[in-house]
């Protein structure tokens, strides 16, 4: 069910942008608008979303498992209070300084190229920025509380409502915006308003929840001194701050690829932008299914130092995840071009664009392998109140993606001067005439630190960023599961990589067939036809699940068993009217 709720919410989120371009159009109004969301956005993302994760859900486990419900209620009260005076303060300096960091902005070309701006601004903006900077600034207020409502009802394992509040948040700002600009003709000014009323309703939806387990306590006080002196506060901020600093990492990576992003066409870039917020789907619906139903228990279990149930918990989580994953991965890499199409293809949006959008979204398809496991294992480490080492393995994805971004968007900038070479290797191996091989290598790895470090003409350098991505999480999944088995033994080959390998086996049948029927029908129909690309599309990937779920009988029975399982349960909770939230 909350897999079925965040794709609810990932859909509203395409319209919610479809809304922005019909109401707004690509204008240097919306630059300014998502420019000055940036910084409010930094301050929740690293002091509030990084932490709760990491520490408030293992914190909060410990306490309601140890000490029972009052003591519970206690500490959350307490460390909701903490935090969001925290991020008050924060956001009453930028309040305050707001006309100085927007005179920053508008002035300085660095600062235009960070926040995305798609050219300088200029004197006239100033008024707009600092306008939406100012009403921007009060949405890390209410999702800060709201985050901590989240966690409280998570730690119940309440994820119903929880999943709901983003869908509620991102209805708002589609109802709001349009209703704005449409009967009262407001300006990017409606995007503002209603992305905080959506903050003020992504809290709202879930206090009656809240109220029902709170009420039971009601009259707990606590004073400046109990806080100051109660040691799980400031063992939550030591847990928290290697996350923050690791959520900066991650904002100064995609600063850094900001800047490369723009020495690439524009064309290339949005191709990028449109593959990214594609593959995104597989990993924030499934990935962030998964870890958000698992954090809960995994600190459970770390906390009752249940070692068999924390380490089946994180097995089972991770070859789910897989389970679900690879179909969905083995799809966008054969129908990467009619997916596309059918997404993205009208209007402007022309043969070209759909190619190289098709060209990122393949070299992006990895990547949603590594965020997915990586989602997975972070959760475990911090149901083990460890936040350092995956800081570490998070470190080495950024400095690999970084690299990655530099060197392999020059590589694939000269895509047209190293593609025949290979070319001519593969022919020359294929006539089993290798005599030559040796002396077309030799020219071909001559020529790569050439490659690596001067930027051709070819728009295929985009590539670039979507392979660095990829390698980027990989390396992270690897680091991460390294370092996890260092602390705890809970990885094994036997319960983790062989089922994962079979699964993987699973889905290379499931593409090799699913390609040729692709082909198949491909030279058969008329795919300049939207509803051919539909048909195409429709038969080729039904044959695919067909031949995985098949396949996953023999390869992956436990979660075939699974997946069967919760659809049969959710199939009776609907025919026998059962409460959901319950």
């Amino acid at each position: 069910m909350v897999m079925f709720v965040l794709f609810l919410t990932k859909i509203l989120g395409f319209w919610k942008l479809r809304i922005f371009a019909q109401l707004f159009g690509a204008s240097h109004e919306l630059d300014i608008f998502w420019a000055s969301f940036t910084i409010p956005d930094i301050i929740f993302m690293v002091l509030v979303a990084g932490s709760i994760n990491a520490a408030i859900i293992p914190i909060l486990s410990d306490e309601l498992y140890d000490k029972g419900n009052r003591q519970y209620n206690r500490l959350f009260k307490q460390l909701t209070m903490v935090f969001f005076l925290l991020c008050l303060l924060i956001v009453v300096v930028m309040f305050i300084f707001a006309p100085q960091i927007t005179n920053w902005v508008v002035n300085n070309e660095y600062a235009n190229r960070v926040l995305n701006i798609g050219y300088q601004m200029s004197a006239s903006d100033y008024p707009l920025f600092l306008k939406l900077f100012r009403i921007g600034l009060l949405s890390p207020l209410f999702l800060s509380l709201s985050a901590f409502v989240t966690a409280y009802l998570q730690v119940r394992k309440q994820f119903f409502i929880t999943s709901f509040a983003p869908l509620f948040y991102n209805v708002a700002i589609i109802i709001g915006t349009y209703i704005l600009v449409t009967y009262f003709k407001f300006d990017v000014t409606a995007i503002a308003i209603s992305a905080i009323i959506g903050s003020v309703l992504h809290l709202l939806v879930q206090i009656p929840l809240l109220i029902k387990y709170y009420k039971q306590d009601n009259g707990i006080s606590i004073t400046v001194k109990e806080v100051v002196e109660n040691s799980s506060v400031w063992k939550a901020f030591k847990l928290a701050f290697p996350r923050m600093i690791a959520v900066l990492g991650e904002q100064f990576n995609t600063i850094v690829n900001t800047f490369i992003s723009f020495t690439l066409t524009a064309g290339a870039l949005s191709a990028y932008k449109f593959a990214f917020s594609l593959h995104l789907f597989p990993v924030n619906i499934i990935g962030g299914a998964v870890a958000q139903v698992a954090l809960p228990d995994l600190a459970k279990y770390a906390c009752q130092k249940e070692e068999g149930n924390f380490k089946k918990v994180l097995n089972d989580s991770i070859q789910l995840s897989m389970y679900l994953i690879f179909p969905l991965v083995a799809i966008m890499l054969v129908l990467r071009l009619p997916i596309v199409r059918l997404v993205y293809g009208t209007g402007a949006f022309d043969w070209q664009d759909t190619l190289l959008t098709a060209w990122c979204l393949a070299l992006l398809t990895a990547s949603i392998v590594g965020q997915t496991v990586m989602q997975i294992l972070l959760r475990a480490f911090y149901a083990l109140k460890n936040t350092l080492k995956p800081l570490i393995a998070i470190s080495f994805g950024i400095v690999i993606n970084l690299l990655g971004a530099y060197f392999l968007t020059n590589f694939f900038s000269h895509y047209y001067d190293w593609r025949p070479i290979l070319e001519q290797i593969w022919l020359q191996i294929e006539n089993a005439n290798g005599s030559g091989v040796p002396f077309v290598m030799k020219s071909f790895i001559d020529d790569l630190s050439i490659w690596v470090t001067t930027r051709g003409d070819s728009t295929l350098a985009v590539g670039g960023l979507a392979l660095s991505i990829s390698l980027s999480y990989i390396l992270q999944m690897i680091v991460g599961v390294t370092m996890l088995n260092k602390v705890r033994k809970v990885l094994s080959w036997k319960e983790t990589m062989y089922p994962i390998l079979l699964k993987l086996l699973n889905m290379l049948l499931m593409i090799i067939g699913m390609y040729v029927v692709f082909k198949l029908f491909d030279f058969k129909l008329d795919t300049s036809k939207t509803v051919y690309v539909l048909m195409l599309t429709a038969v080729t990937s039904s044959y695919g699940f067909l031949s995985y779920l098949i396949g996953s009988k023999l390869f992956s029975p436990h979660e075939y068993g699974m997946a069967i399982n919760i659809l049969k349960r959710i199939k009776g909770r609907f025919r026998n009217g059962t409460n959901l939230i319950h």
